[in-house]
């Protein structure tokens, strides 16, 4: 989803793009492998649709509690798994058992997978916005501190990834900057105004 921030919108915004995909094929072969893990739908401008509910503060918006089976049939932008109990190492071996096809996927530095449209990622929807607005290649900046941020970072001209962000999102970086907690993503930002 791409959005634009408009505040003559009730919302704040107005969404300009959607890609969507089948998520059940991807959903049946990973419930299968984690019966038990937490399953969400993104409801573009509402929240999600979940299998159950998530942990406060982890999922944006509303959560509409439903059955596996409709969140299966829901055409999806995004896709969340969480397995609690699972860690990121096993997330990627399960992905590589299921072979997840026709989709993009990153697992998270917690028990979190996200599904995406094939070929969808922030960085191609970044690359639609950088044409529709036409600023240059050398003129892009992304920052970044998750596995959905990877092809971002490689894809911008500054990629910069947030210092308290894993090993494998830092080494596609080319730079490192301050955690959170040390307004990293700010030092970068203020250094534009200079």
């Amino acid at each position: 989803m791409t959005a634009r921030l408009d505040a003559d919108e009730p919302a704040g915004f107005a969404i300009v793009d959607t890609v969507t995909f089948d998520p059940g094929p991807a959903l049946r072969a990973i419930a299968m492998e984690l019966p038990d893990a937490l399953y969400a739908v993104e409801d573009l401008g509402v929240g999600f649709r979940v299998s159950d509910l998530f942990p406060t503060g982890e999922l944006s918006g509303e959560m509409d509690v439903v059955g596996f089976d409709e969140l299966a049939a829901t055409p999806a932008t995004r896709v969340v798994i969480r397995a609690p109990g699972a860690s990121p190492d096993e997330f990627h071996a399960l992905v590589e058992r299921v072979g997840l096809h026709e989709v993009e996927y990153a697992v998270g530095w917690t028990a979190w997978l996200d599904l995406t449209p094939g070929g969808v990622s922030k960085a191609s929807a970044l690359e639609e916005v950088r044409r529709r607005l036409g600023v240059e290649p050398f003129a892009t900046l992304a920052i970044g501190d998750g596995g959905n941020d990877l092809q971002m970072l490689e894809w911008a001209a500054r990629g910069v990834a947030m210092g308290h962000a894993s090993e494998r999102v830092r080494a596609v970086a080319d730079e490192v900057t301050g955690t959170i907690d040390d307004d990293g993503a700010l030092t970068i930002l203020r250094g534009l105004l200079v």
